[in-house]
């Protein structure tokens, strides 16, 4: 694949990273024309000690459906596809977890500085299913700090974990979903977070943790997937939206 060179300077050493060599593998779901959100990503993993051109990082092939196949769109289906063909490859290679990444993922300073006890949770507590990425908030109040095991429902998934002992009933749900006709009450052709959302509450036995506070965000740039809005008709504000959105992503990163 070719990108702009996102390896680290010499003043930039990549430090020892814990996620990095607690998963077997990370996975990166990327357009290829998105060059700028692999420059970005690329930036991002190195905060976490993370070469996103290191051996132990996957960039697969993005699917390019030819029509949506009732799904909310032809990007929403691809998607789809892009997440299920990682869980299958991962199945298929024996490999024992994962890391999923999508190209716009970016992650908090709390991450960085608290990934030994992010790591040390995930070796000796079970977990099925991991998410640093998720939308809830209110619902973690009272909670403790770290990765918790949760059953609320929520959105996102940009950055996210699977266990291997998951692998076979995700992936067989995620193809169900996909013959199933539209609007199917156990779900049917939907946007990715929304098959979690189904399959965790078809499947109370399936351990979930999420991470207290959210840990990962996604940058502030136009979707691949809901489309760009009305904005990039107005070309004189494209800078003050692109700067405002640094700005958002800079002060989270900092602050959570």
């Amino acid at each position: 694949m070719l990108h702009g060179d996102v390896r680290p300077a010499t003043d930039e050493l990549l430090m020892t990273s814990e996620i990095g060599e607690y998963f077997e593998r990370i996975y990166v779901i990327h357009l290829p024309e998105r060059v700028d959100r692999y420059v970005a990503l690329g930036r991002a993993l190195r905060t976490l000690g993370i070469d996103i051109g290191g051996h132990k990082v996957r960039i697969p092939a993005a699917p390019r459906p030819s029509d949506s196949n009732q799904f909310p769109s032809r990007a929403v289906y691809g998607n789809f596809l892009s997440h299920l063909e990682i869980l299958k490859e991962a199945r298929r290679d024996g490999i024992s977890n994962v890391l999923v990444l999508e190209d716009d993922a970016m992650f908090s300073r709390r991450m960085v500085k608290t990934q030994a006890a992010l790591v040390e949770t995930l070796q000796n507590v079970p977990w099925d299913l991991c998410f640093f990425g998720h939308s809830l908030k209110s619902e973690l109040r009272g909670c403790p700090t770290g990765l918790v095991s949760h059953k609320a429902s929520f959105i996102w998934a940009h950055c996210y974990a699977v266990n291997a002992r998951v692998f076979t009933k995700l992936i067989d749900y995620m193809e169900i979903t996909s013959r199933r006709p539209p609007g199917h009450p156990l779900g049917a052709r939907m946007y990715i977070d929304a098959v979690f959302t189904h399959f965790r509450a078809l499947n109370p036995s399936v351990i979930t943790l999420v991470s207290n506070p959210v840990l990962s965000l996604q940058r502030g740039s136009p979707s691949s997937i809901a489309g760009h809005g009305w904005y990039p008709a107005i070309r004189w504000l494209h800078p003050i939206i692109d700067l405002t959105r640094t700005a958002r992503d800079q002060l989270w990163r900092l602050t959570s």
